[in-house]
């Protein structure tokens, strides 16, 4: 390849803060090329700003343009939230890295201790996340949600302006990226125990040709392997369930000592208020076949509830 690499990126704050941290991660490898980066408008950036409904919104559309460039030689690489790219792609593409993965959890940000919240008589959340509400509902049940679009500037921004909402949900991971100011609100963790997180949540993802030799090996170079193999199970797991943008499901891979790879995920299976949740254990050589067993099982239970 030339001396110049052509990134393509969403033109969204926390998509061009994505394509810092791989440069970063590319300059700490000792790679000499000139990163240019190339903003790439999609489908799903013009769907969200005409108002579509999250709904709509299917991970496709977030994808499909940087793809189309990809396969036309006009870009090199693309820098994706791993969260929000297909399971399916084209098979001339790969994903060639997956950097070190950031924190997986969500956040409530609020004016009140999470305690505080937690405890009123219907208290108000927003978020569109069907995952997020369905978690939640299940410890506090009596809670309200309302929807809500926009960056996490935007969300932010929102809260402070709607008084009557008590907290907002958003990823630890896009917090820790952006640092968005929130003076005179509480930022709180959220377990993943009691909120799952989206399958591959927190993790970048650099896509690529599949023939690329020469990328390759400096994908290589930035790939955290234990974040890879997560991410490759999450996505398996996702496969099996059938699962898109918008599916009640969560899911978190982790790795021990370097070798034991670990699933569990909880699937709301036709939107019921109680999810299925299950988990898995093997080795991080299985990752693939590990993900689509647990979709299996879980999917199986589902069959079993009618």
């Amino acid at each position: 390849m030339s001396g110049k690499l052509k990134i393509g990126s969403r033109g969204s704050k926390l998509a061009l803060a994505q394509v810092e941290i791989f440069k970063q991660a590319l300059t700490a490898a000792g790679c000499n090329l000139e990163a240019e980066t190339v903003v790439i408008t999609t489908t799903g950036d013009r769907m969200q700003q005409n108002g579509a409904k999250p709904e709509e919104l299917t991970k496709a559309v977030f994808t499909k343009e940087l793809e189309e460039a990809l396969l036309a030689g006009h870009i090199d690489v693309a820098v994706h939230s791993a969260k929000d790219m297909s399971v399916e792609m084209p098979r001339e593409l790969v994903i060639g890295g997956v950097l070190s993965r950031a924190p997986v959890n969500d956040v409530l940000i609020s004016r009140e201790p999470f305690e505080q919240v937690a405890a009123k008589n219907k208290p108000l959340i927003a978020s569109s996340s069907i995952r997020r509400r369905l978690q939640w509902q299940e410890k506090y049940p009596d809670s309200e949600f309302v929807p809500i679009r926009g960056n996490i500037d935007t969300r932010i921004r929102k809260l402070r302006e709607n008084p009557e909402w008590d907290g907002i949900i958003l990823a630890q991971a896009g917090m820790d990226r952006l640092r968005p100011e929130t003076e005179g609100l509480i930022v709180t963790p959220l377990p993943t125990a009691f909120i799952k997180p989206a399958p591959c949540q927190g993790a970048i993802a650099v896509q690529c040709g599949r023939q690329d030799e020469a990328l390759h090996h400096w994908l290589r170079m930035v790939t955290h392997r234990p974040s890879f193999a997560r991410v490759q199970t999450e996505r398996a797991f996702l496969a099996g369930i059938g699962g898109g943008c918008h599916a009640p499901v969560g899911a978190l891979a982790r790795i021990y000592d370097g070798v034991c790879l670990h699933l569990s995920a909880v699937y709301y299976a036709d939107g019921k208020a109680e999810g299925i949740r299950e988990r898995i254990s093997g080795s991080a050589l299985r990752a693939d076949e590990l993900g689509h067993q647990l979709a299996r099982q879980i999917l199986q239970k589902a069959a079993q509830r009618g």
